[in-house]
């Protein structure tokens, strides 16, 4: 009995060991098969992962998601969560949006390690709501210089008046006759968020690209504007597609291909979800969306190309 003892108090220190390689950040290979050499049967090739695999799974079993990256395990989520308030989560989506403008990287990269160690320690939701936060935080105080531009917006925006934009895009000089939406603040730039109109699109617009902004006394119709679409669905996707509550099946046709009627969808929403299918969905109408969905395919081909050269 004594000897059973002693191995699984072994077991455990060793366990211990390796969650405080996790927890540094330092778990690396050869210093985790240092720990649990002394379990490895020399004699077989395939006992090593298979002590490594062991002990990893002992750890998932607590709900800690660990993976292995290059040379180094990484934890990916905490077996605790550290209870946090909204004031807290947004300290901490400050922090890490403010951050970004650091001249000094190392101090960057600490404050960053810092912030990462805080975040595997909070629960999902408080994840999703940290999200939330960095990704739309005002940071209006880094904008004194274009104070004049932010609050003739602001007016704009309460309004909600037909307006036409004239803005600056890659040398060229666009103009779009758009609902006004919200101003988005980051540490680098302020947009105007916009409804396009004829695009049936948002568009999120630099201020200090902004050269003019003309306003009607006419009254849009709400952003979420919605119409039919029609689309074809083929192959393996319209054997499994699962039609929501806004559609309705209209075709079954002899290839196996399905048409789906769709009312009341966003065309944001719509045309992302769309795109998602590739070439296993086809839009048969309206045309403009046809013509929407092939431009953002080739904007997103031309992005690739250029990342790739």
């Amino acid at each position: 009995m004594a000897n059973s003892n002693e191995k699984l108090n072994n077991g455990c220190l060793k366990i211990f060991k390796f969650l405080n390689l996790l927890y540094e950040d330092k778990a690396y290979y050869e210093d985790v098969i240092n720990i649990f050499k002394d379990d490895i049967n020399e004699q077989s090739d395939n006992n090593l992962q298979v002590v490594l695999n062991k002990h990893i799974n002992t750890l998932r079993v607590f709900g800690m998601k660990i993976s292995k990256q290059n040379n180094k395990y990484t934890l990916e989520n905490s077996m605790f969560s550290m209870p946090l308030t909204n004031e807290d989560l947004k300290s901490i989506s400050i922090l890490s949006k403010a951050i970004e403008n650091f001249p000094d990287e190392i101090s960057k990269k600490n404050v960053n390690e810092f912030i990462n160690t805080i975040i595997m320690r909070i629960n999902n939701d408080d994840k999703y709501t940290l999200t939330n936060y960095t990704n739309n935080y005002n940071f209006p105080f880094y904008y004194k210089d274009i104070k004049e531009q932010i609050e003739h917006c602001k007016t704009i925006c309460k309004n909600k008046c037909l307006i036409e934009v004239t803005y600056k895009k890659n040398k060229k000089i666009l103009k779009t006759k758009c609902q006004p939406n919200e101003l988005i603040y980051d540490t680098k730039t302020v947009k105007l968020s916009v409804y396009d109109t004829q695009k049936h699109s948002t568009l999120k617009i630099p201020i200090q690209n902004i050269l003019n902004i003309a306003e009607f006394h006419s009254r849009n119709l709400d952003k979420t504007i919605c119409t039919t679409v029609v689309f074809r669905l083929k192959g393996k996707l319209a054997k499994v597609y699962r039609i929501r509550s806004h559609e309705y099946l209209r075709d079954n046709e002899p290839d196996g291909s399905i048409i789906i009627v769709n009312q009341d969808e966003p065309f944001d929403e719509l045309i992302t979800r769309l795109m998602r299918y590739r070439n296993l969905c086809e839009i048969i109408s309206p045309k403009f969306m046809r013509d929407k969905m092939i431009e953002t395919i080739n904007e997103t081909l031309e992005k690739y190309k250029e990342e790739k050269s």
